[in-house]
């Protein structure tokens, strides 16, 4: 097992879930989301060996992690396009503000011109 706190692959022992979580539910091992009830997995406990570290491992269907990494692409795209798009919506801003005030000064021209003032 990868060990997080050596942070190298350790051998470790199984352990109730529950040890490591402190809530008594946790002796299931078996869990879904109520809401995602096709996303299934397990939960066990798990205590390294070499530096007493206890902490929790979970087992879950690989084509869940396929499609996790797709959702995490797609959202990595989205958020680039919407960078994008706070960018430009920031510059058009600007022109239309610099538009408005040259508007303005066209406006005042053609008043003075005409002699309305």
């Amino acid at each position: 097992m990868w060990c997080p706190e050596c942070d190298k692959v350790r051998v470790c022992r199984a352990i109730p879930a529950a040890e490591v979580t402190g809530d008594p539910k946790d002796y299931e091992q078996r869990f879904y989301f109520t809401r995602y009830q096709d996303v299934q997995f397990f939960q066990r406990g798990r205590e390294c060996r070499s530096c007493g570290r206890k902490f929790l491992t979970t087992e879950c269907n690989k084509q869940f992690l396929v499609e996790l990494t797709e959702l995490r692409r797609a959202l990595s795209g989205i958020r680039s396009n919407a960078e994008s798009y706070i960018l430009e919506s920031k510059k058009a801003s600007e022109s239309l503000k610099q538009l408005h005030k040259s508007l303005s000064v066209l406006r005042a021209l053609n008043i003075y011109k005409d002699g309305d003032v």
